[in-house]
């Protein structure tokens, strides 16, 4: 019965789509020819200063890079990205990747926080799927070239792992929660999804092969690896020990703004979680966790803060209309 009631709801959204303006190669989708339904009137019109500012002679083939070019995980974006910004468009995963790399130099700039936090990209889940759905026997090789994408870092010395999941043209989140070494609870997976699309269950399964994978790897030597949060107990018994919780969250109000409801989620979870998240603390969640108006603003803010970062890596470009 859940799984109909799920494949009609996904088809009432998917269908109010226009396919043929999908472009996978960014997954820009724009919509044209149909109604657009505001979530909030604020959001129908962006910030003045947004509106005034432009950059004069430059194309739309004009990019940047953020936070760096030097930085090894810059995200490339060109100001046609910005498109995807608009009211009524769906996220690209460029832009995704630039706020969610916001957040992280945000984390990382609060004093500790780059080591309560590791971000994964909009990329990493499906390569993610790739590597538990390998066969008993490739799966170790696979593992291999798969763990440079977090190269150098122990997953489970942090407090918090972000995991976008894109499926079926739509975005959801995992939070990883690595419990603290006096907590008696295992580590804890929770999946937030403001339409309840995506099916949570394959989600965290996936995800849990993921973490048992990893816990494999580190625990082939005689002793736990050093300053593990998590007691000798728990990991000991990891792969017996890992809890799961779907998470109930506001939902948004349309069928575009997934992606804008993902990042929301990580920056309020940022702002509220505690330094180590205990099962008592999941009453921060729930449909009153935030207003739905506070994360379609958010659509504003991110276009706000690419057009700084494109003034500010083009100087004599940029102009203020007056």
């Amino acid at each position: 019965m859940q799984s109909i009631f799920l494949a009609l709801k996904r088809r009432f959204f998917v269908e109010r789509r226009d396919s043929s303006e999908v472009q996978t190669s960014n997954d820009l989708m724009h919509k044209k020819g149909q109604t657009i339904v505001l979530v909030d009137e604020e959001e129908s019109q962006l910030p003045e200063t947004m509106e005034q500012a432009e950059l004069v002679n430059c194309s739309e083939m004009t990019k940047i890079y953020y936070p760096s070019r030097n930085d090894p995980e810059a995200v490339e974006i060109y100001y046609s990205d910005m498109d995807c910004l608009a009211p009524g468009a769906f996220l690209s995963s460029t832009v995704m990747n630039f706020y969610i790399r916001h957040l992280q130099q945000r984390t990382s700039s609060t004093g500790g926080g780059q080591c309560d936090y590791h971000f994964f990209n909009t990329y990493f889940y499906k390569k993610l799927k790739e590597a538990v759905s390998n066969k008993k026997g490739d799966r170790g090789t696979f593992f291999i070239k798969f763990r440079r994408w977090w190269r150098g870092v122990n997953i489970f010395q942090k407090a918090y792992v972000i995991l976008p999941i894109h499926e079926d043209l739509h975005w959801s989140l995992v939070i990883i929660c690595i419990p603290d070494k006096h907590d008696k609870s295992g580590p804890i997976i929770l999946h937030l999804d403001s339409l309840g699309l995506h099916f949570s269950r394959s989600i965290i399964d996936k995800v849990k092969s993921f973490l048992i994978e990893e816990w494999n790897h580190l625990s082939q030597g005689t002793a736990p690896p050093d300053d593990l949060p998590i007691s000798d107990q728990i990991w000991n018994n990891l792969p017996r020990r890992i809890d799961e919780e779907i998470i109930t969250v506001p939902q948004q109000k349309n069928d575009y703004d997934c992606g804008i409801f993902v990042l929301y989620f990580m920056e309020r979870f940022i702002e509220d979680a505690p330094e180590r998240l205990e099962r008592e603390n999941l009453a921060m969640f729930g449909k009153q966790w935030f207003k739905v108006e506070e994360a379609s603003r958010l659509r504003g803010k991110i276009r706000k803060l690419l057009l700084q970062e494109f003034r500010n890596a083009n100087p004599l470009q940029f102009l203020i209309k007056r």
